[in-house]
């Protein structure tokens, strides 16, 4: 990118981009700027936790506002994730409409055990009403016998979730 003042390595993929555009989109970036960081030192920063695609569409949403509808299909659970982690409000809350929008008994123990790691209220609430709507559905996905099989306490306490949870 050029006159880019920061390089991001993600994974061996290495991204430029703008330290005052970044900073003025996010929290984080802001802090990690305008601070005598290791990253702001060295205009470098490392980031290991977030697929290098989905990288690069935030940084894509960063600069334009909006991501790329295709994006939103085919990775908006690690733009959630992401957004969470850079307090992109906007952007996760995007994401977590396209969710809802795409919620069905295959992805709803998904997105239940995303709203666990990763704030998302209005995924949640949904998430646990759909799995309350259609609980037979839900619970003969191969998920849940996936999960019921490799992780039956995670199961459990997302069945403690859905059971217990106040909606209002």
């Amino acid at each position: 990118m050029a006159l880019s003042d920061v390089t991001f390595n993600i994974r061996g993929r290495k991204f430029g981009a703008h330290k005052a555009i970044l900073a003025m989109g996010s929290p984080v970036f802001a802090a990690m700027f305008t601070h005598p960081t290791k990253e702001m030192l060295s205009g470098e920063v490392e980031v290991e936790d977030v697929d290098p695609d989905v990288f690069q569409e935030v940084l894509r949403y960063m600069y334009t506002g909006s991501p790329q509808s295709t994006a939103m299909d085919t990775m908006a659970l690690g733009l959630l994730a992401a957004a969470e982690k850079y307090l992109l409000d906007q952007l996760k809350t995007r994401c977590e409409s396209h969710l809802i929008r795409k919620m069905s008994a295959k992805n709803c123990l998904d997105l239940l055990t995303l709203t666990t790691h990763h704030p998302a209220e209005h995924l949640k609430k949904f998430a646990i009403e759909y799995f309350r709507s259609y609980p037979s559905e839900v619970m003969g996905t191969d998920n849940w016998k996936k999960l019921k099989e490799e992780n039956p306490a995670l199961l459990c306490d997302l069945q403690q979730m859905v059971l217990t949870a106040q909606t209002v």
